[in-house]
């Protein structure tokens, strides 16, 4: 059952990186193929949850 949380984590950990790449560093632009990559990966879990889910 635990296994169903940790990509939701894993997307709070995503958000939290942006924020602080965004605020505090400020070189969200020197990291956008992450960012790309981090919503690309979210994207397929939402995907994947959707159809495992929707019962």
């Amino acid at each position: 059952m635990l296994r169903l949380f940790i990509p939701i984590a894993f997307i709070i950990l995503f958000i939290g990186w942006i924020l602080y790449r965004t605020i505090i560093k400020k070189d969200i632009k020197q990291n956008l193929n992450t960012v790309y990559l981090g919503l690309f990966f979210i994207g397929i879990w939402t995907v994947m949850y959707w159809f495992l889910l929707k019962d």
